[in-house]
């Protein structure tokens, strides 16, 4: 998938990630405040990085990642090392926010870190896509690029109130979430619901089909995997339901 002038790569690979359908599926921020409460990856954020982006995340892991790549230089990414087939993050003479950057590089879409290179890292399998050469040049090249970021390691209840700005939120989802350190199991979806329906702004909401705490469309069936699809579900707190109809498109995603 070809990147849109002006927007950033991930700079890790994370389970549930929205990076690819930030541009095509979801509407763009109209405010120059953007807010994720489950942050993650910050897919949706990469998108619009110019913007006053502040990431909320529970997962102190994923915080820590970040706050490491607010404020690496570029050449302290360059030198990171490669891991060797037969190595482990254990191996590398690095601070830990380093390994758990790797480690998050070793299996796509993982949930948290791993310590040992997935099979198709051993085979070689589209090497682009694991942790080397391409990987560390794109993150290097991006660092700078978000030095005005903030991350705060907290839930979204801790998210401040009567705030205007673009919010995009993309919880662990209520039925498939179970795979996160910190999934659906722990969320009072009712609650969330109540408080996304609080926000000011504009508000972004992301779920899969199932879900029932909000009044969700249907938004598209995203091909996950060569014989599996998600078919994804949306809710707007502006959306003119006569203006926008439910969709149900096919996104290819190239694995």
């Amino acid at each position: 998938m070809a990147v849109v002038p002006g927007t950033l790569r991930p700079f890790f690979s994370y389970y549930g990630g929205k990076w690819r359908d930030a541009v095509k599926l979801y509407p763009a921020p109209r405010h120059k405040k953007i807010i994720e409460p489950f942050a993650g990856s910050a897919g949706y954020s990469l998108r619009y990085h110019q913007h006053a982006v502040v990431l909320y995340e529970i997962d102190p892991v994923i915080v820590q990642v970040w706050k490491y790549l607010i404020q690496v230089s570029p050449s302290e990414i360059l030198a990171i090392p490669d891991l060797e087939p037969d190595q482990t993050c254990d191996d590398l003479n690095a601070i830990q926010e380093v390994k758990w950057l790797v480690g998050l590089w070793l299996n796509r879409a993982a949930a948290s870190p791993r310590k040992s290179p997935s099979a198709w890292m051993r085979a070689g399998i589209r090497p682009g896509s694991f942790w080397g050469e391409r990987v560390r040049n794109t993150i290097a090249a991006q660092v700078d690029s978000i030095r005005h970021w903030e991350v705060h390691n907290s839930g979204y209840i801790e998210c401040p109130d009567d705030v205007e700005a673009t919010w995009f939120i993309d919880p662990p989802y209520q039925v498939a979430g179970r795979h996160y350190r910190f999934g659906s199991e722990i969320i009072d979806f009712d609650a969330l619901g109540r408080w996304c329906r609080a926000r000011s702004g504009q508000v972004i909401v992301c779920e899969n089909e199932g879900a029932t705490w909000l009044p969700f469309r249907q938004l598209a069936s995203i091909k996950t995997t060569r014989s599996n699809r998600s078919h994804e579900v949306y809710w707007l707190n502006d959306f003119d339901a006569a203006s926008t109809p439910d969709l149900f498109g096919e996104v290819a995603h190239p694995k």
